[in-house]
């Protein structure tokens, strides 16, 4: 239980630093970078990780983080098409379940993918799909190894611990409006959507969904933006955080106002 232990103990470090490096400018990239840097060095055996993310279409995967990741490999598969046998992440978004590939040489989910990984000397790849508090699907986490192999018990619990804290600075990104999306980059671009909030005097979302679920995410960020008040190191940006909360707090009053008056 080494690998876990140690790694619970890296995410929270990295937990605290997010909410400050989003208010310094830095990018998604970088933020969840460290992540997987942090990820790597507290496994036990020789891995390389990498973040892809799900476009606003739902049909494409784009470049997230991958530090250690060839670059080569990475651009090869960036906007790959998800479906029911497009390697281990393309799969798992499209499945919405994790999968574990042990041996890319000879699975089939990997028949059109294989010539780009084999080269690279990755052998084995773990893909894990990242939800937002909806349900769906936003990225992937991706563990590659050297040697066909699958996943310990240990592995799996750690994998599960990984992709919430990557799902938190997600949208924190998305939904708190720092590491803004710079223009000319994919992995940007794919991350760049902002939290839709009450359009209209119907209390809909976008439309089409209920202004109650609205009220739902908006308590949901105001919990997450208070978690990362009491963590992070500057008083300032507790300051900023816990003001953003308090605003969530008064839409979720006024929207359920509005749903009392009609």
């Amino acid at each position: 239980m080494a690998f876990a232990v140690q790694l619970q103990d890296s995410l929270r470090r990295r937990e605290r630093r997010v909410a400050g490096e989003f208010a310094a400018g830095d990018s998604l990239e970088a933020v969840l970078g460290r992540h997987l840097l942090a990820v790597e060095a507290s496994a036990e055996t020789e891995l390389i990780t990498s973040i892809l993310l799900l476009d606003e279409t739902g049909r494409r995967l784009w470049h997230g983080a991958a530090p250690n990741l060839p670059r080569q490999y990475c651009e090869a598969i960036d906007g790959s098409e998800i479906g029911p046998a497009a390697g281990s992440c393309g799969t798992a978004a499209y499945t919405g379940r994790a999968v574990y590939v042990t041996d890319v040489a000879t699975d089939p989910l990997w028949e059109d993918y294989r010539d780009l990984a084999l080269p690279h000397g990755l052998r084995a790849c773990w893909s894990t799909p990242i939800h937002d508090p909806a349900g769906a699907v936003i990225g992937t986490f991706a563990v590659y190894h050297p040697t066909p192999r699958s996943p310990t018990p240990d592995e799996v619990s750690a994998i599960r611990l990984i992709t919430d804290h990557v799902a938190q600075a997600i949208l924190w990104s998305r939904d708190a409006g720092d590491g803004q999306p710079r223009a000319d980059s994919r992995v940007e671009q794919a991350g760049k959507g902002k939290l839709k909030l009450v359009d209209g005097a119907d209390g809909s979302e976008n439309g089409d969904e209920p202004g109650r679920r609205t009220a739902d995410r908006l308590q949901f960020y105001a919990t997450r933006l208070d978690r990362y008040a009491e963590r992070v190191e500057s008083p300032r940006v507790a300051r900023a955080l816990r003001a953003l909360a308090a605003d969530c707090r008064r839409m979720v009053e006024s929207l359920a106002a509005g749903r009392k008056r009609d």
